[in-house]
């Protein structure tokens, strides 16, 4: 097993990774201004929704789930 190291969101992370100097370092701190003040760090959940996955063209996941049916059911009747 390689070795990891904790990140600040308490993943794990490789050793020898190319960014593991900047993900050790973690969240900026900002002290001596009013940035966090004005700008607190988000929560996870909200932050997560931010991210989630979207149906970037509509329909198309129907479309192929239709498809794949289709296919199966010939396969089925082809004997495959």
């Amino acid at each position: 097993m390689s070795e990891t190291l904790p990140n600040w969101d308490l993943r794990r992370i490789p050793a020898a990774g190319p960014y593991v100097r900047v993900l050790a370092r973690g969240c900026p701190a900002l002290t001596g201004s009013c940035f966090p003040l004005l700008h607190p760090q988000m929560e996870r959940g909200r932050r997560a929704k931010i991210f989630a996955p979207f149906d970037a063209l509509e329909g198309f996941s129907d479309r192929i789930r239709t498809r794949d049916s289709e296919l199966v059911r010939t396969m089925e009747k082809n004997g495959r």
